[in-house]
């Protein structure tokens, strides 16, 4: 057997493959991984650009909800000085959904000074009307943004009238002290 034209026939097919990897496919497959490396690193970076968008937007979002809460808390609640025309808008109210209204005195001194343009007065609100109407009314004010909260209630059976309750409601509103951004 003859070595020599068995290792030239294999040997040249050999030498041309190692040469065709080392002069074409090792040049482009390394082109190639720089490019796919560069494309890895755009996607990357676009991925975190469009996180940082999305997370900025929902900051701006926040903000502006936070804004609008804002600007509403200070549209709905009263200050000090609009509070007897806040009170009488409550009595229209409770008389609207069929309830008297018996007493309604104010009790100033409970105001919380240390909030800066906050103050909460407390009223206390006598009513009389049906168990239904009654508990409707208070979640109504409950649902106002001046609303604090009711600090005693007392509801009593009305001997006289069947169908009639009598309660008597300690309710703490948030009045502010004056508009912001007003001169004293």
């Amino acid at each position: 057997m003859n070595y020599k034209k068995l290792a030239v026939w294999f040997g040249i097919p050999l030498a041309m493959i190692i040469v065709w990897v080392f002069a074409v496919y090792l040049p482009i497959n390394a082109g190639a991984n720089k490019k796919q490396n560069t494309i890895n690193a755009i996607l990357k970076e676009r991925k975190d650009i469009e996180t940082n968008v999305m997370s900025m937007s929902r900051e701006i979002q926040t903000q502006e909800g936070l804004k609008k809460s804002y600007n509403d808390f200070l549209d709905q609640t009263p200050s000090i000085d609009k509070m007897p025309g806040f009170m009488g808008a409550l009595v229209r109210d409770a008389r609207s959904k069929g309830m008297a209204v018996e007493n309604l005195n104010g009790h100033y001194n409970s105001m919380d000074t240390a909030r800066k343009g906050i103050v909460n007065p407390v009223f206390e609100m006598g009513l009389k009307g049906g168990f239904l109407d009654m508990g409707k009314y208070l979640e109504e004010i409950s649902q106002k943004t001046a609303f604090k909260g009711v600090q005693k209630a007392r509801i009593a059976y009305d001997d006289k009238d069947n169908a009639v309750l009598a309660g008597r409601f300690v309710i703490e509103f948030k009045a502010l002290k004056g508009r912001p951004g007003e001169g004293k």
